[in-house]
């Protein structure tokens, strides 16, 4: 994605903390998971590993361990996924009470395929903006910033969601955009048949994560 065109679907929010990308960061983005995670399967499209977010991270004290993050990114997640990190190094796909569409999205992207992003190390935290000319036109923005957290910058309409466990109204954890650094380590010739970008994005929208620490479900919701 050019920066013109992530410049122009950033909407203006000063309330949050960015997720900037940053070798010494605790949390990543991308990479392959370890032995120990036991990654679920669905028929419909494969489930990738896309990152951690530390037990040590700050601005989550809520999560007290390491959340590996997993999705069926191949699939219409413009209605909601959600897992179930009980065991956090076994989450779940939850399939009851939910409205999530599972149908396959991509004939040529076989659910067994084993997609994977090169590893970048970020960090969070409220940086200033800097100025960027892009033509005639200045926009402020956070160099290496791939996300943020506090506030959900909605392309559409707000829609948080509701955990299927506890029926509790979900928290906002982050947000994140196209990783243009992030790219393909491996299974890229699965994605050029349905000529998917070689590098971490979710339909070029945003991907919205939430968390429910009661049930510790994590959801995710795409906007584009």
């Amino acid at each position: 994605m050019s920066i013109l065109s992530k410049i122009f679907k950033k909407k203006s929010n000063t309330n949050k903390a960015s997720l900037i990308l940053d070798e010494k960061g605790i949390n990543s983005i991308g990479g392959k998971a370890s032995s120990e995670i036991d990654i679920p399967e669905l028929k419909t499209s494969p489930i990738v590993y896309f990152g951690c977010i530390s037990k040590n991270e700050t601005h989550f004290p809520k999560i007290d361990f390491d959340l590996h993050l997993v999705c069926p990114i191949f699939i219409d997640l413009q209605s909601p996924v959600f897992f179930d990190y009980s065991n956090p190094k076994k989450p779940k796909l939850i399939r009851d009470n939910v409205t999530s569409n599972f149908n396959q999205l991509f004939e040529d992207i076989p659910s067994d395929a084993y997609i994977e992003y090169k590893r970048l190390n970020f960090k969070i935290e409220n940086a200033p903006t800097v100025k960027i000319k892009t033509g005639v036109h200045e926009f402020d923005m956070v160099p290496g910033e791939i996300g943020h957290t506090i506030l959900p910058n909605w392309i559409h309409d707000k829609e948080w969601l509701i955990c299927p466990i506890t029926g509790n109204k979900m928290e906002f954890l982050f947000q994140l955009e196209d990783i243009d650094d992030s790219e393909t380590v491996k299974g890229q010739e699965i994605l050029d048949k349905e000529y998917i970008d070689p590098y971490l994005h979710f339909g070029h929208g945003y991907l919205y994560v939430f968390y429910e620490p009661e049930s510790k479900v994590i959801g995710y919701l795409n906007q584009l």
